[in-house]
């Protein structure tokens, strides 16, 4: 079982915070006023692969729906430009620095953080987590995926505060999830999309996939399970649903998509909506149709157990459109998955609480992935202010209507990739900070910075820095300062950070 550990930790007194990693309840709620609790999250979808921001294409009508009934998050943000740093703030509230798990399968949750779920079960929530974990290992008797090895890595849900699993290591094919498949869909020059980022080949048969559902310590699904991927993810979710429903218990419910990173893999079913297209358009976009057709699913679903009103469901993605293939889209926006430009971070999200949030509204103001924990806390009634350094704040007002600024600036931190770092610099940045409309960005490891305007230059073209040199210094002497508090923290953790 995981302790919870006092933090030995010392931070920089601009931020306000306290070491103290206890976590006590606020304001008293009575159980029946708390909401249950859905946190979708679709993988490597694009601002631009949905209907409701203006595809032409791809066919999404219950995110177009749920995007008109609830609130549309127009400028929400993924903490990282990649997966697993992203899962990690949405998890703790925290920066994925400070969470050491700085890019794509790379660290683990370490035992001293306090994941969202721990927290939540002290109002006696019950909690699952449904699809990719991907940060940390889920066994200790084999290597899975590209974890660096199988104990020092091991960190699954249920070490994480998690009461129920159906989880994945890493990423799955989008069907047939066991088999990386070819030639038995009936299209054997079907291109599989590659996942290490190498281009494009052929695959004219199948071989196992190297990863497994994962429902306990060493408990695992051993036969494939087989039809489609976000099917057999959301009927695990709903089971746990259903059954806390019928006990009258509040839940948590984590439910992460392996839809649409590569492998994508559409069914006849998904795939016969995109007849005219091309095969691998058809996989592409039917991967993306398969997984609306289950958020659908789980909007009924809540409607007839009853409990749909007082129930919140905050679906996004954990980063932009992958830089592999050109089949997906960032929307107006430069950039994609890897890149902390508009286009890596800037990502689909859509927020519904009926109880709450009566009428549909677009937000403006820029949300992220580490708000997640400090506004689900505030929801839940449970004490979160005295926690070590969190990154993300408490939103619920913004989703209200109450205000229309953030109380803090985002940061951004992140490895700059290889086939960026034309320097080949050894441990190379990218570094950006948000304040409003303004963005400074640095995708050179410092060397240069650039100021732009997001409200008349979403595409990140005008560097207005020489104009406004005054805006560009505080920005840049706001992002060095949160910046160097990550260095502290990880110093006086005794964790040197490579």
């Amino acid at each position: 079982m995981k302790i919870i550990r006092i933090a030995s930790v010392i931070f920089i007194s601009l931020f306000g915070f306290n070491s103290c990693k206890t976590a006590t309840e606020s304001e008293p709620k009575q159980p029946e006023e708390l909401p249950n609790i859905i946190l979708v999250m679709a993988d490597d979808l694009g601002w631009g692969d949905v209907a409701y921001n203006g595809n032409k294409t791809v066919k999404t009508p219950h995110l177009d729906q749920m995007a008109a009934e609830g609130l549309k998050l127009n400028r929400f943000y993924a903490a990282a430009p990649v997966c697993s740093p992203t899962r990690a703030s949405a998890l703790t509230g925290r920066h994925p620095y400070r969470v050491r798990i700085p890019w794509a399968g790379d660290g683990f949750i370490h035992p001293n953080e306090v994941t969202i779920a721990e927290m939540l079960k002290i109002k006696g929530y019950a909690t699952g987590h449904f699809g990719k974990w991907h940060v940390g290992g889920l066994s200790k008797s084999f290597k899975q995926s590209y974890f660096p090895g199988p104990i020092t890595t091991y960190s699954p849900p249920w070490e994480n505060g998690f009461d129920v699993s159906f989880s994945t290591e890493s990423m799955m094919p989008t069907y047939n999830p066991y088999y990386h498949v070819g030639g038995n869909y009936g299209e054997e020059d079907y291109r599989m999309i590659q996942t290490e980022a190498v281009g494009q080949c052929q695959i004219t048969g199948g071989h196992k996939w190297r990863d497994v559902y994962w429902t306990g310590p060493g408990e695992f699904v051993d036969s494939n399970p087989g039809g489609d991927d976000a099917e057999l993810v959301m009927h695990q979710a709903l089971e746990f649903i259903k059954e806390k429903t019928v006990k009258q218990e509040k839940f948590l419910s984590l439910i992460w998509f392996h839809n649409v990173h590569t492998p994508v893999v559409a069914g006849d079913k998904h795939r016969e909506l995109y007849k005219d297209l091309t095969p691998e358009e058809q996989h592409w976009y039917g991967g993306i149709s398969a997984m609306d057709e289950q958020i659908g699913r789980l909007r009924a679903e809540l409607k007839k157990l009853g409990i749909s009103e007082n129930t919140i469901i905050w679906f996004c993605s954990d980063n932009g459109p992958s830089y592999v293939h050109d089949l997906n889209s960032a929307g107006p926006y430069r950039g994609k998955k890897s890149e902390l430009l508009e286009g890596g971070i800037i990502v689909p999200s859509i927020v519904e609480w009926p109880a709450k949030f009566k009428t549909p509204e677009t937000v403006n103001t820029p949300i992220v992935t580490s708000d997640f924990f400090p506004t689900i806390m505030e929801i839940s009634g449970v004490d979160w202010k005295n926690q070590v350094h969190l990154d993300g704040e408490d939103v619920l007002a913004i989703l209200e209507g109450k205000k229309t600024r953030r109380e803090r600036p985002i940061g951004f931190r992140s490895p700059l990739p290889s086939r960026l770092n034309q320097e080949k610099t050894l441990n190379a940045e990218q570094w950006a900070y948000i304040d409003h409309n303004y963005k400074l960005i640095s995708m050179d490891n410092g060397k240069s910075y650039q100021l732009y305007d997001l409200s008349t230059d979403e595409r990140e073209i005008n560097d207005i820095s020489k104009q406004l040199p005054d805006i560009k210094q505080m920005l840049l002497e706001g992002l060095l300062t949160w910046s160097r508090s990550i260095d502290t923290e990880l110093i006086m953790q005794n964790d040197t950070y490579e």
